[in-house]
């Protein structure tokens, strides 16, 4: 069942701050794509390539530390709000966001092999980017389901989840080219899946983060039209 919750400014705030640091990444990340589009490829080479272009690094790091704050905003005040978010939901989101200062802090081998411990630490938690927020939005739905006010919302998470979850099976095939070269073709379409995979991350967390502005917003009203009026000193 789903317990009371603590919807308030607290709430709002934390629910504002997911949805804004959201969008820092993904204006980041379109930005990253169109200014490097000649040095980086986006149909076919990782995101994480950026931080070898002069001046991508720091952005690529900005972007991936606010979408983990952001998600970390979004946990907390799912919480706040009463949705049982305990096990699996708060453990695969709350890695994910690890999973993203990670891939910050340990930068790919600029190499097609991996030659060192940041690599490999850079690797794992790339995979856990691309699998655990779409299997923590699909743990969260039936929680979800649980509040009235959280029903609306749940179609589009069960469908972002899925799709991302989708999207990062087509990767993983994609990268069986690096074992058999040339398998899929000519064009490797590795680095676009994973921008997309990632898309449907943020739309997932933007969705969550929108709806608990809602939730959040309509308690503070509620609570400042229910307060009794102040009453002044009277000299």
């Amino acid at each position: 069942m789903q317990r009371p919750g603590r919807l308030g400014v607290a709430t709002l705030l934390l629910a504002v701050l997911a949805l804004m640091s959201a969008a820092r990444s993904s204006v980041i990340m379109v930005y990253l794509g169109v200014t490097f589009r000649t040095e980086v490829d986006p149909i076919s080479v990782p995101l994480s390539y950026y931080v070898f272009v002069d001046g991508g690094q720091e952005l690529f790091n900005s972007a991936a530390v606010a979408l983990a704050i952001g998600a970390l905003a979004l946990l907390v005040g799912l919480a706040r709000a009463g949705v049982r978010m305990a096990g699996s939901p708060t453990v695969l989101l709350a890695v994910w966001a690890l999973c993203l200062v990670l891939a910050a802090m340990f930068p790919a081998d600029d190499s097609p092999q991996i030659l060192t411990v940041a690599g490999w630490v850079h690797q794992f938690a790339g995979a856990g980017i691309l699998a655990l927020l779409s299997l923590a939005g699909l743990a969260a739905a039936p929680r979800l389901a649980e509040s009235l006010a959280w029903r609306p919302v749940v179609p589009t998470v069960r469908v972002l989840s899925a799709g991302a979850a989708a999207l990062a099976v087509a990767y993983v095939v994609s990268r069986l080219d690096d074992i058999v070269p040339g398998i899929f073709g000519a064009v490797d379409v590795g680095g676009i899946l994973q921008r997309m995979v990632l898309a449907f991350d943020v739309a997932v967390v933007a969705a969550l983060a929108v709806q608990l502005v809602r939730v959040s917003w309509v308690a503070v009203r509620s609570g400042a039209a229910a307060a009794p009026p102040a009453v002044l000193p009277r000299h």
